[in-house]
């Protein structure tokens, strides 16, 4: 006579383990890989997922002509931008309409940076911008904490605000601030 069968319920338990603690490994190695490589991916999946803006990088941005008619618009929370921020560069919140953006932008064509922590923000703002008729919407790449990265000026400090927790991993602990 065979043996029985085990319970289904004990199976159900094993694959839960198993699938569990392959999501905890997973969850683990991108923890470590995310502080050397996070703005490097962030980046690629930047461009890719907003292929139709332009995305210049901090050193194609600094080397910019310095004239009044470029404007910077710090993509970021209050409380961020209060930290450090491009020189220059002035807070527009994400949830700012489209109607004030006109009226704070209404030359289509001037020349508009935008930036956030990363890149994800400013990108989508880029994006409105665009729908709303501007044609020289740029998006720095790795935003401020490629810029902050790079040696780059700051106005406000010279430490970067780290946005949240993955943020906090991707940024330079000698930029974060406390």
């Amino acid at each position: 006579m065979s043996e029985p069968a085990p319970p289904p319920c004990r199976n159900w338990k094993r694959i839960g383990l198993i699938t569990g603690g392959v999501a905890l490994l997973i969850a683990i190695v991108f923890w470590l890989w995310l502080p050397a490589n996070g703005l490097r991916a962030a980046g690629k999946f930047l461009r890719w997922k907003f292929d139709d803006i332009q995305h210049r990088t901090p050193t194609q941005i600094a080397k910019w002509p310095d004239n009044n008619s470029t404007v910077y618009w710090d993509i970021r929370r209050a409380d961020e931008f209060a930290v450090s921020h491009l020189p220059h560069a002035r807070h527009l919140s994400p949830e700012t309409s489209d109607t004030e953006l006109r009226q704070l932008l209404p030359d289509a064509n001037q020349t508009i940076i935008v930036y956030c922590s990363v890149g994800y923000r400013s990108a989508q703002m880029a994006r409105r911008l665009q729908a709303i008729g501007h044609t020289n919407v740029i998006n720095l790449e790795g935003a401020i904490f490629a810029w902050a990265e790079a040696g780059l000026s700051l106005e406000g400090g010279k430490k970067v605000h780290p946005y949240n927790a993955m943020g906090r991993r991707m940024l330079r602990d000698d930029l974060e601030t406390d």
